[in-house]
Order: C-alpha cells, then sequence, then structure tokens
C-alpha cells in the first residue's frame, strides 16, 4: 500500500511539472501555435482570469488564423492565447 501512494505521488510531482512547463495545450496544431507566436498583436485587457476553456467576450476582436479558420487569437499580458472561433473558448495560452 506504501509503495502505491509513493508512486501515486511521484506520479503526480512529475505530471505537474511537466504542466508547468512552458505552455497548456489543447489540442492545437502546432502550425497554427507557430503561427500566433511569429505574429504577434497589440495586446487586449480581459476582466478576469484567463484560462483554459473559459470563453472570451464577444467585444474582443479575434485574429483570425489564415490556415485554420477554426481558431482565432489575441494576445493577454504579451502571451498568445488561441480560442475557438465557434465558441470563443480559450485551448491554448502561453505560461
Amino acid at each position: 500500500m506504501r509503495r502505491i501512494l509513493l508512486a501515486t505521488a511521484v506520479v503526480l510531482a512529475m505530471s505537474g511539472s511537466i504542466y508547468a512547463q512552458d505552455a497548456v495545450v489543447v489540442d492545437v496544431p502546432q502550425p497554427t501555435r507557430e503561427y500566433v507566436i511569429a505574429h504577434p498583436t497589440d495586446p487586449v485587457v480581459i476582466e478576469g482570469d484567463v484560462a483554459i476553456g473559459t470563453a472570451v467576450p464577444e467585444d474582443v476582436k479575434l485574429v483570425p488564423i489564415p490556415d485554420n479558420p477554426d481558431y482565432g487569437y489575441i494576445y493577454v499580458d504579451k502571451q498568445p492565447v488561441i480560442v475557438t472561433m465557434k465558441d470563443r473558448k480559450v485551448v491554448y495560452m502561453s505560461k
């Protein structure tokens, strides 16, 4: 039992450190992320926390991604944030 708990703790600790690296990515193609990083825009201010799964307000203009019309992006605090065009939910953000 003690080995199982120790193994679980190690896995959780390792996954936390992996999660805390450069970015949190949810099903966004690499070329899309590279395009957004290579084409920064003026940052926007959004009230409240911006996190994976939250919806970007309708009054925020999304920048379309030419090769992937399913996604748009903005920069918040000088960091890229990719959202789905369909529901405006955040699917990628740099840490």
